[in-house]
């Protein structure tokens, strides 16, 4: 035999040795050695869905009031309208308004083309199921409500605006509109006529800030009874 194979020959056998000795160290030490085999007992597992949504709100009352309301003439710019009976404001519960409605203004204007009712919500309050109350944030800004319609001599045309309001988790009210209008033949006149407004000068008196502008449903364009 070669001085070569003796000497992996002497190599072989202490490698063998090595692991021997490294084997039994292990095994007297209780170290565990990973295995791929399955555990005796295994962990039961399930699923856990998180998921999130906008809780319903349930009212009994909710109180609205309306501190401005304006239109808008093509030609010359915006009118603001007075309210019924001279007030300031027009405070109403909107959950009581489900198959009626309440006027807000009857105004005699100029004939022409009009394109949108600006309304601004000034405060609402919220009455919920438990009879518990709460002042709700309502928009800062003005809100365009876009509905085109006429005005004619000697017909009264009547602009119906249709608010939803949610509340939400925050307290903020989020009101909807929608919008329609219909022309008749004006009643004949009375003692309680409404009042002649002209038609602004200038688009606006004063520099407005920014408004919201609520596109309606598609309606048909008003029609004229004669």
């Amino acid at each position: 035999m070669s001085m070569n194979a003796k000497k992996l020959s002497i190599y072989a056998i202490a490698g063998i040795a090595t692991a021997i000795i490294i084997i039994a160290a292990i095994s007297t030490s209780g170290i565990q050695l990973p295995s791929n085999a399955a555990p005796e007992n295994p962990i039961a597992l399930g699923t856990l869905v998180v998921a999130i949504k906008d809780a319903p709100v349930e009212l009994s009352k909710l109180y609205v009031t309306i501190d401005s309301v304006e239109v808008q003439n093509q030609g010359s710019g915006w009118t603001k309208l007075p309210f019924k009976e001279g007030k300031e404001s027009v405070n109403f519960d909107l959950l009581r308004l489900t198959d009626i409605s309440e006027d807000l203004s009857t105004t005699l204007l100029p004939e022409g083309d009009y394109s949108k009712i600006r309304l601004h919500i000034k405060d609402a309050t919220a009455t919920y199921s438990d009879d518990t109350t709460a002042d709700l944030n309502v928009p800062s800004d003005k809100i365009d409500i876009i509905i085109k319609f006429q005005i004619n001599e000697g017909e009264t045309t009547t602009v119906l605006i249709d608010m939803t309001a949610s509340i939400s988790n925050q307290g903020n009210l989020k009101p909807v509109f929608k919008a329609t209008a219909t022309t008749l033949p004006q009643a004949s006149t009375t003692d309680n006529s409404p009042d002649l407004i002209a038609p602004s000068a200038s688009p606006t008196e004063t520099p407005e800030p920014p408004s919201e502008t609520v596109e309606p449903t598609p309606t048909p364009e008003p029609t004229t009874i004669t």
